[in-house]
């Protein structure tokens, strides 16, 4: 039987095509480009709130050093750690957190990490930022972790290349469409 450009139901629509290759593909690393835009925006809002309402006290440093950590893949890292005191209305705390949120930075060499650590000194006094709402979990550095900025950009590339992807895909497809 000749085919009549009809589906097999014979609804008179003509047949859907899946997608081709090229671009379900640019589709899915389109997406996946928007989703780390997504994740990077969603950790820039986290760190922005964080960093509201933060109240500035000053902390004496007690340790600092670095930890090794067993990394991915057998791969030793290495972790700065600045431990210090702080009071805040009338109750001692210690915190080792440098950043707001509470990841810690990971380095693959000692002397990255060493570094990271040598501005701060047993003993001395420096500036710690406490959230009222969680005075336990000061914090040394107010800046953002730089993570947001990461995932945003890496997203941001990755959608750039899906896009072109995508426009490549489309531009073969009609070209094959002109062809037959």
């Amino acid at each position: 039987m000749a085919s009549s450009g009809t589906d097999e139901g014979g609804s008179g629509r003509p047949p859907v095509r899946p997608p081709k290759p090229g671009t379900a593909m640019s589709v899915v690393v389109l997406l996946f480009g928007l989703a780390f835009v997504g994740v990077g925006a969603y950790t820039y809002l986290a760190d922005s709130a964080r960093l509201d309402g933060n109240v500035a006290v000053t902390a004496e440093v007690t340790d600092v050093g670095v930890e090794r950590v067993e990394g991915s893949r057998g791969r030793d890292t290495y972790v700065p750690t600045v431990r210090f005191q702080y009071r805040f209305r009338g109750t001692s705390y210690s915190s080792d957190r440098l950043y707001p949120d509470s990841s810690r930075p990971q380095y693959y060499d000692n002397a990255t990490a060493q570094e990271r650590v040598s501005a701060y000194a047993v003993g001395e006094e420096v500036t710690a930022y406490v959230d009222p709402e969680a005075p336990g979990e000061a914090f040394l550095e107010d800046t953002r972790s730089g993570q947001a900025t990461g995932a945003f950009v890496v997203g941001l590339v990755v959608c750039l290349v899906g896009g072109i992807g995508l426009y490549q895909a489309r531009a073969q497809a009609r070209a094959r469409d002109l062809l037959s």
